[in-house]
């Protein structure tokens, strides 16, 4: 049976992005049968006349539609459910305009997959294998889901049982509001699997090797408005879903630590963003997102960035000196935004550091803030090393293990979490 599938990929001034896109990955898509659509905020006309030259070229599975600016990218991913509900497409993948599939064999699993014939797909492109898991129930769906979900990429939906029938005023009117607008997608989400009756739900893990998330290690484009967003907006998402979830308290510490981790207050306070003021804003919601380290998050915000500084970081300085003291390297392993903001802490105590090192150099920079990025397995079998994890909290126990194994080779390796 062959399924229709149809990527929708919103974007806004990133014409670059789109290229690295299409010169990857729209031959790809013509092979597969796949359509892809471009939703462009741009201010300027540099995508369309991009994606106007391939359509010339004969790509007929690409179409471009241009929504305004002041559109949030929430209620932007909203038209699109709703456009969506009027074409004959099986499946339409909502997916942000950084990530591309390299690889033919990948897309096609997904395809392959899609004639199960689920409701709901929760994609996972960070696995190290392919495998197509059913969720058992709605209560599952949320703690397995509910900060993948988080990100454009992550879902594949069915039309015909999904989207259509939706009550779209009644969800707009309750999740596209100033306090949960960043996550009304995920609103969406468990809103309407909650109505659907026998609801089917699966997910999907995907080899990593074949996705690759190529702004990964920048900055997001809410940076300035995290600790509200990953706080009073998240929180206010999920404790607003239907009684129908019964692990609403359980899915929001879900949330990747990072965000609201002790390294990442000490940035925010030196940005302005984090203060006591804010700390007693936000309390209710730290406490319930993160109740193991609220009281860290109260002296953070009430003592001075220098002293604080030296309180969270104490023992990592010193696992640090003490490495430097026996010869040892000092690595950071990632080269997302996790590592990029360990190097500048660091850098901003006044504590050097050797290079990044990752599992594959496939798809990953070759230096970061100046320093070289290595494949990890190579050096660290031959060196002395105390290593520094630094990646999202779902990825830590992973890398754990890689270096454990690594040790049987070499016993003058250890590693610490930069959590």
């Amino acid at each position: 049976m062959d399924v229709k599938l149809c990527i929708y990929m919103p974007t806004c001034n990133r014409r670059e992005c789109i290229a690295r896109i299409l010169s990857t990955e729209i031959e790809l898509l013509r092979k597969a049968n796949v359509d892809i659509r471009i939703y462009d905020s741009s201010t300027g006309n540099d995508t369309k006349s991009l994606v106007l030259d391939y359509q010339n070229k004969g790509y007929e599975n690409l179409f471009y539609e241009h929504v305004d600016y002041s559109i949030h990218p929430n209620r932007k991913a909203y038209q699109i459910f709703q456009e969506a509900e009027l074409t004959n497409y099986d499946y339409i993948w909502l997916l942000h305009d950084h990530t591309v599939c390299t690889d033919i064999s990948a897309l096609s699993y997904i395809l392959y997959s899609l004639q199960e014939g689920y409701d709901f797909y929760l994609l996972n492109m960070q696995s190290n294998t392919y495998r197509m898991t059913e969720i058992q129930s709605l209560d599952e769906f949320l703690v397995k889901g509910a900060w993948p979900l988080n990100s454009f990429g992550a879902s594949i939906i069915r039309v015909a049982s999904f989207i259509k029938g939706t009550d779209w005023r009644a969800i707009s009117d309750k999740y596209l509001k100033d306090k949960t607008l960043n996550y009304a997608h995920i609103g969406f989400y468990f809103e309407r699997a909650s109505q659907i009756e026998h609801i089917k739900v699966c997910k999907l893990d995907l080899l990593r090797d074949y996705f690759l998330d190529f702004l990964r290690y920048q900055k997001t484009s809410w940076d300035k408005e995290t600790l509200r967003i990953c706080t009073e907006c998240w929180g206010s998402n999920i404790l607003m879903l239907p009684q129908a979830y019964r692990t609403k308290r359980q899915a929001l510490q879900t949330q990747d630590k990072w965000f609201l981790s002790k390294y990442k207050l000490l940035i925010y306070k030196r940005e302005g963003q984090f203060s006591f003021r804010s700390f007693l804003k936000y309390r209710k919601w730290l406490r319930m997102i993160c109740p193991e380290a609220y009281w860290t998050d109260a002296m953070i915000a009430v003592v001075p960035v220098w002293l604080s500084k030296y309180i969270c970081c104490h023992r990592i300085i010193r696992r640090i000196y003490k490495a430097h003291s026996l010869n040892w390297k000092v690595l950071i392993y990632g080269a997302g935004r996790h590592a990029v903001e360990c190097a500048e802490l660091l850098k901003s105590i006044d504590v050097d550091f050797d290079g990044f090192v990752v599992t594959r150099k496939k798809g990953n920079p070759d230096s970061l803030l100046g320093y070289s990025v290595q494949e990890a397995q190579m050096l660290l079998e031959n060196e002395k090393a105390l290593v520094i994890i630094a990646v999202l909290t779902s990825g830590v126990g992973e890398v754990e293990k890689y270096i454990e194994n690594i040790k049987t080779k070499n016993h003058m390796l250890a590693y610490v979490v930069f959590e």
